[in-house]
């Protein structure tokens, strides 16, 4: 079934990602209603029509649902509850959710992400799951250190993790908890972090950016060179890593899939099921941004493209973090005198520590201490 405008379009969350979708759906013709619990969001000050309410309050779920056509996500970190709510849903009426609730589910559960990867065959690194004191007593001398643990459920941009440098730092850590939920994964000893954004139709027919390099400060992203300088052995990895994985999920939308790269190996990290922000290069170095596709793939708008890589230009995104704004706001100001740099603002009340309060892209020549010379 293809969704053509007028219709309604769907978005759970309502924040920066939300807010980027429905710019570009509205200008291509589509209402925007969001759902989620937060007042005066991103999504609310660029003509979304916003729902507010809990995330497991089922009537109020329900209601947002009958009152559009579709629906798709802007975040994972979604309880089963919901996702459960979505699920039936989508059975009972043959209602388009994009990309499906269960890839969302996997993608919020760190034990089933990796799980997954292995039985694809991709590498990932050692990892060890965590739901009880008798699984960590079963594992314990297993376990090679230094080693991140991580919770398993409702961790993004570093929360949520602890690095331990030997077992009784862990053990001592675990002593503190009364339930366990966590995921401990050997540390990889990488070259460089790349991420690749991939879309994939109805029809099984996919898209990509070429793969990009992430650059990360206290555990966020700070800075995305696009293209990565990789081999082509590299670049055929990442799209057929992204590939099989869309495939084994009948993934129908866009996601960000983010690597170690350790010489030609490629060890998986974590994907994101919606557009991921080392895919905000796309806004201004292609015609097709990742926001664009995902209301392509959720409107089963199946381009007519005759080419699998989507063309770009050379770019650099750079994240305006928590007091970053004020602390370089006239710096910013010079740069956005240039024609090559595009600020993208979120929209945001308050700027707080660790908070992405908007990003810069740059067009041009991958020089990254030249074209943001921030520190």
């Amino acid at each position: 079934m293809n969704i053509y405008p007028k219709a309604k379009l769907g978005i759970l969350g309502s924040g920066q990602l939300g807010r980027m979708f429905a710019i570009e759906a509205i200008q291509m013709g589509y209402e925007v209603i969001s759902y989620s619990p937060e007042l005066n969001s991103p999504c609310s000050k660029v003509g979304v029509k916003s729902i507010v309410g809990e995330y497991e309050d089922k009537n109020k779920i329900l209601s947002f649902l009958d009152s559009i056509d579709c629906l798709s996500f802007e975040f994972e970190n979604i309880s089963e509850k919901c996702l459960n709510y979505l699920e039936n849903y989508q059975k009972n009426r043959n209602f388009p959710i994009r990309p499906n609730p269960n890839s969302i589910r996997i993608a919020g559960n760190r034990f089933k992400e990796k799980s997954l990867f292995k039985e694809l065959g991709l590498e990932v690194t050692n990892f060890y799951y965590i739901n009880s004191f008798e699984s960590f007593e079963m594992q314990k001398n297993k376990i090679q250190f230094p080693c991140i643990l991580k919770t398993n459920r409702f961790g993004y941009d570093g929360k949520g993790q602890s690095k331990f440098k030997n077992l009784v730092e862990l053990e001592e850590f675990l002593k503190t908890k009364n339930d366990l939920d966590f995921l401990i994964e050997e540390i990889v000893n990488f070259d460089e972090e790349i991420s690749i954004i991939a879309s994939r139709f109805q029809s099984g027919k996919k898209f990509f950016y070429l793969p990009s390099k992430n650059i990360h400060k206290n555990h966020i992203l700070d800075t995305t060179v696009h293209p990565a300088n990789l081999t082509d052995n590299i670049i055929k990895k990442t799209i057929e890593s992204a590939a099989k994985l869309m495939d084994k999920l009948d993934y129908v939308g866009v996601l960000g899939f983010e690597f170690f790269r350790v010489g030609e190996r490629l060890i998986c990290n974590e994907f994101s099921p919606r557009p991921h922000n080392s895919g905000h290069f796309s806004q201004n170095s292609s015609q097709i941004s990742q926001f664009k596709l995902q209301i392509l793939t959720l409107t089963n708008r199946e381009p007519t493209w005759d080419f699998e890589i989507i063309p770009t230009k050379k770019s650099i995104m750079k994240n305006i973090i928590g007091f970053d704004f004020s602390k370089y706001d006239n710096l910013y100001e010079e740069l956005l005198k240039n024609e090559n740099y595009f600020y993208h603002d979120y929209g945001k009340e308050e700027a707080k520590e660790g908070r992405k309060m908007g990003h810069i892209n740059y067009i041009g020549d991958l020089d990254l201490e030249k074209s943001f010379p921030v520190k």
